[in-house]
């Protein structure tokens, strides 16, 4: 069974659902790192389709051969980048990516930079990034929430996207860009950039733990009360 609901039913929603979860995962996230804009960028391209440990284990070899210099990842070219994230899904694709990424973004410094993303709009910031080849909202977001930017952009993925569909917050099938467009409007305008990052990791832990894929544990989920799915 699926549902839809009007902007201002979503939201209050969207408020109990936050209350739930913060809830019955009491002090999650740890605190963690925040990364400069394009350190987060090379983290969120390793990412995609890989385990957490993973990519974050590419990110730290590029970061420890290259001393954290992404001037020097991007002149190394991607035969020397593939090397070292083997690892991660489409490790290949990414590190000719990663290449032409750093390569664009590369300022009159002759560093790769996105501190002009400062001044944008979040749409602004959006329609830029996902301009840039193998970069997607899913990426755009993280960037733009996740890093020092801290600007209120929600990061969806496959974990979120499944339990909203679930909820009855989305149909199932929507892709990843229709379901960025259809949810950040119902955000709580009250939610600063912090409170939208650690909403969406409390979505993802639940997506891991409760909420899976093929075999959820509907009787362990602190939000069976409001869902479609579990009725």
């Amino acid at each position: 069974m699926q549902y839809r609901l009007d902007m201002e039913g979503g939201t209050d929603r969207l408020r109990r659902i936050d209350a739930s979860l913060r809830g019955h995962f009491p002090g999650f996230p740890p605190r963690y790192l925040i990364l400069d804009p394009v350190s987060q960028l090379v983290m969120s391209l390793l990412g995609g389709q890989t385990r957490s440990d993973v990519s974050r284990a590419a990110h730290l070899a590029l970061w420890s051969r290259y001393g954290g210099c992404w001037s020097a990842v991007r002149n190394a070219g991607p035969d020397a980048i593939h090397a070292l994230i083997s690892d991660v899904t489409y490790a290949d694709r990414k590190a000719l990516y990663m290449v032409d990424i750093l390569t664009r973004i590369t300022g009159p410094s002759g560093r790769p930079d996105l501190g002009h993303l400062t001044a944008m709009s979040v749409a602004e910031a959006h329609a830029y990034l996902e301009g840039l080849k193998g970069v997607g909202p899913k990426i755009a977001a993280a960037v733009l929430n996740t890093s020092t930017l801290r600007k209120r952009s929600l990061v969806i993925d496959t974990h979120h996207r499944r339990i909203l569909q679930r909820l009855g917050f989305l149909e199932a099938g929507t892709s990843f860009p229709k379901a960025y467009r259809e949810i950040m409007p119902l955000l709580p305008p009250e939610w600063d950039p912090a409170w939208i990052d650690v909403h969406h990791m409390l979505f993802k832990r639940l997506g891991q733990l409760i909420c899976r894929p093929h075999a959820g544990h509907c009787h362990r989920c602190p939000l069976q009360w409001d869902c479609p799915a579990f009725q």
